[in-house]
């Protein structure tokens, strides 16, 4: 029988700074390979990416899928079971993957994966289908599995003949009584190819807007350049993985609409954190969220740095000066305003009011008065963000020493683990993993401090992580409480 299971579109390149200068080069000649069906090419251009960053997912998702395109199933299959197993939360992957299997007439496995890849993303539209077919067409292998048992089933043998037209667009009755599937086509790297849009970064507000356009419209790569290379994505996935699952969201539906509204900018220097409430619909699914985006202004315009949920997105900065607030519903912008509505006083107005003149001494001793509690605070918030990181530091040097009780104690006890586990079986699978290789090596740069008031503190950071046994690089993000005279986690990402 002849099992017509539709893939992702998630098959385009990432244009957005993944890897150097010339990973970035190997990219494109290897989506132009794909686009003109070379798929030699193309692996071997991925086989350069993958030499330089080898757990760029996206590269290792295009070089699966350039192999299943050649023909060469096994080594898709081997590419896509890797890339599941290092990225489990990857619905893409599990969706090609059921594919794959269902290509090598293992129907169960496709199941699992395609339940899988269900499980993980339940609005995932060509999964759900694919997993449709695959119920289908194991329930006409059943049906034709009882018309041989039963010479008398005509009933079982008729199911069988509908479900084998029904699925494989009128099948002869000899390939419908063999219960074997032939291969499903593989998805075209071409086949959702967007007209790019134009947009505006040259502001926050234009920026946000040119958001939400090339996402309605679709058009992936013009998504994507949206982000900062160096966006950190909140739920601790890698960059690439990240990317690889927009790219697939973005265009995996027929069609989709975004539009925003109660729209507030609040500008620090070169960031601004975007307010917002988000209204998304597309063909299988819609919501209403309020959401929050820091942008940081670069050469090229503005770009996003952070994405999330109010309390989970704030400044990376510390504030320097007045904060400006924009409305951009209303179109209006305030910054320190008055105390009342009253226009300022125009200074030429006000000059034959101005008190007499200050000796010298005075004002010294107006502008130390008046200049001392800024200073006061400038002096706490820096002694603050310094305590916090070397809170940070000795965390990462107890994980590194294997010190499970001052790893733990690193932790408050109102620490949040990710995925609904309790903090008692967070705390044991911790014990477990900080204890099991027979070395650990925690390396943590490049500590970025936002105080969020007196007690509360957000802080992001490279870490690199290396033990006896696997070894990685992230950006990771943390969210700090004051308890106990110390700085401890509450949240992780």
């Amino acid at each position: 029988m002849t099992i017509r299971i539709k893939t992702t579109a998630a098959t385009a390149l990432i244009v957005a700074a993944l890897s150097g200068g010339v990973a970035h080069a190997d990219m494109d000649s290897a989506r132009d390979a794909l686009s003109r069906n070379d798929y030699s090419s193309a692996v071997q251009q991925l086989n350069a990416v993958l030499a330089k960053t080898p757990n760029n997912a996206e590269a290792r998702f295009l070089k699966g899928l350039a192999l299943a395109r050649s023909g060469d199933t096994a080594a898709a299959l081997d590419a896509f079971n890797a890339l599941v197993a290092d990225n489990p939360e990857m619905a893409e992957a599990w969706n090609n993957l059921g594919v794959l299997r269902a290509r090598n007439n293992d129907l169960e496995g496709a199941q699992a994966a395609l339940e899988k890849a269900v499980e993980i993303n339940p609005q995932h539209g060509p999964a759900q289908e694919n997993l449709g077919d695959i119920y289908v067409a194991m329930a006409q292998g059943a049906y034709a599995r009882a018309g041989e048992l039963e010479s008398d089933n005509a009933i079982a043998r008729a199911k069988s003949q509908q479900l084998a037209e029904f699925i494989g667009g009128g099948m002869s009755a000899g390939s419908a009584k063999s219960g074997k599937p032939t291969p499903p086509a593989v998805p075209n790297v071409t086949a959702r190819a967007k007209t790019p849009v134009e947009v505006d970064t040259s502001t926050p507000q234009s920026t946000l807007q040119s958001w939400a356009k090339v996402w309605s419209a679709q058009d992936v790569d013009g998504y994507l350049s949206m982000y900062s290379p160096d966006f950190v994505p909140d739920d601790g996935m890698s960059r690439s993985a990240w990317a690889a699952q927009r790219r697939a969201r973005v265009s995996g539906p027929a069609r989709i609409d975004v539009t925003l509204s109660d729209t507030q900018i609040d500008r620090r220097g070169e960031q601004a954190l975007v307010k917002f409430t988000q209204r998304y619909k597309s063909n299988t699914y819609q919501d209403r969220e309020s959401k929050t985006l820091l942008m940081q202004e670069t050469g090229d315009g503005w770009q996003i740095l952070r994405e999330g949920d109010a309390d989970a997105v704030d400044f990376t900065v510390a504030a320097t000066s007045p904060t400006q607030t924009e409305s951009v519903d209303s179109q209006t912008v305030s910054e320190a305003p008055p105390a009342d509505d009253a226009p300022a006083p125009n200074p030429a107005d006000t000059a034959s009011e101005a008190p007499p003149a200050q000796t010298a001494g005075t004002e010294n001793a107006n502008a130390s008065a008046g200049s001392a509690p800024a200073q006061m605070q400038a002096e706490s918030q820096a002694q603050a963000r310094q305590a916090v990181e070397q809170a940070l530091e000795d965390w990462a040097e107890a994980w590194s020493s294997q010190n499970v009780r001052r790893y733990l104690n690193a932790y408050s006890d109102n620490y949040q683990p990710k995925g609904g586990t309790s903090l008692t079986a967070w705390a044991k699978s911790r014990d477990q993993a900080v204890k099991g290789p027979a070395w650990i090596r925690v390396e943590i740069s490049d500590i970025q401090v936002s105080l969020l008031g007196d007690d509360r503190a957000q802080a992001s950071f490279n870490q690199h992580y290396k033990s006896s046994t696997y070894e990685d690089r992230e950006r990771k993000r943390v969210t700090l409480v004051r308890e106990d005279g110390g700085w401890r986690i509450v949240r992780e990402s």
